[in-house]
């Protein structure tokens, strides 16, 4: 009787389990669809860095102010304030570094003679210096383990950002 049980019961699990995989096993886009917009409009790569910086900008007023709001026309174009708590922010943060990061990679690794690259890498490095006094800032705020790990990962990859556009 039990094994019978166990044979109708069996399939109907895994099924259980393999249906609720996909919900469970989405990611969180670290960019707003129309930042993933700007930065495919835009090709030039200066302009590319512009819009992840403003994206990683975004996140830190957020994190730094979580009532923030925008202007009318610049929600707009860029869209809502991003939204999540502190992991998930600080998370999307270092994404946003790691993807500007791999795109001047690529552009270096194919045309490291780009009159933009410089421009590109200059901008870049200016924006992670002044992100990092204000991560640094939200220390206090964090009480959570994996928050603090978080913090400690994006300013570790601000601090990155700023020792390899050095050389």
């Amino acid at each position: 009787m039990m094994i019978k049980l166990l044979k109708i019961a069996t399939p109907v699990l895994l099924m259980t389990i393999f249906v609720s995989m996909p919900a469970a096993a989405q990611t969180r886009d670290h960019l707003s669809e129309q930042e993933a917009d700007l930065v495919r409009l835009n090709q030039e790569i200066d302009k590319r860095i512009e819009v992840f910086i403003k994206a990683a900008d975004r996140r830190l007023l957020v994190l730094a102010n979580p009532g923030a709001t925008q202007k009318e026309k610049e929600e707009e174009v860029w869209g809502p304030l991003p939204e999540g708590s502190y992991l998930e922010l600080l998370t999307d943060y270092r994404k946003i570094l790691l993807e500007a990061e791999e795109k001047l990679d690529d552009l270096l690794n194919r045309d490291s003679r780009n009159k933009e690259l410089d421009k590109a890498i200059k901008k870049f490095k200016e924006a992670a210096m002044r992100h990092i006094p204000q991560l640094k800032a939200l220390a206090p705020k964090l009480k959570d383990k994996r928050e603090q790990r978080a913090l400690d990962e994006a300013i570790a990859e601000a601090e990155l950002v700023t020792q390899a556009s050095g050389n």
